[in-house]
């Protein structure tokens, strides 16, 4: 007699109510994690579903690969749905995150105005910049980036972290952190307090 086998999970579905904040929705997936334009069609046409069972709640969605939330590798972000506007967001909109773009020499570049969380004091600022090659570059012609980048925001009194990224510009699940010669990663922090660029506490450039 032929047994069959037992079902194998690919995905699943959790929706809970979160005492004074509204639902959490919950998109895991098991085994070998779908193209990020494929995960995100899921949330979204979960979210959607979630939406209709009562729309007067605000609903969080996030997606997991078993336990571990979803990079930026692995689908566009998790998405935000608020009731009093009738509206799905993303999550930088729901938090009020500004990105600008612009291009560098042979690079793109994007700029997030970062900020401490609401309600944490104190308050604290900075720019969280990252710079996208469509082609690995070499390791000097990347600090040479993060410097002409940092040198650009430095007039304007905050700190600055810089990270260097490889792929396609209009597609940032592509963007992958370039690895630097000790197996970290190729970036660097600037303070405002000391006009010094930095990398794991090596001064790597004083402005």
């Amino acid at each position: 007699m032929a047994f069959a086998a037992p079902p194998k999970m690919l995905f699943n579905v959790e929706l809970k109510d979160v005492a004074g904040a509204g639902r959490g929705l919950n998109v895991g997936f098991y085994g070998k994690l779908p193209p990020p334009k494929v995960v995100d069609r899921i949330i979204r046409e979960t979210l959607d579903h979630a939406i209709l069972i009562d729309p007067s709640k605000d609903i969080l969605a996030m997606g997991f690969i078993g336990d571990d939330a979803l990079s930026g590798n692995q689908h566009s972000g998790s998405l935000v749905y608020k009731a009093s506007l009738k509206k799905v967001m993303t999550y930088d909109e729901y938090t009020g995150v500004k990105r600008t773009t612009s291009s560098g020499n042979g690079y793109f570049v994007e700029v997030e105005d970062g900020q401490t969380v609401a309600g944490i004091t104190p308050v604290r600022k900075w720019f969280s910049v990252t710079v996208v090659f469509p082609k690995k570059p070499s390791r000097s012609a990347a600090y040479d980036a993060i410097f002409a980048e940092t040198r650009k925001l430095a007039a304007r009194g905050l700190d600055v972290d810089v990270y260097v990224s490889v792929g396609n510009s209009k597609e940032k699940t592509s963007w992958e952190q370039m690895k630097d010669t000790d197996g970290g990663y190729v970036f660097a922090n600037y303070k405002s307090a000391t006009k010094q660029i930095s990398r794991r506490g090596l001064v790597l450039k004083q402005l």
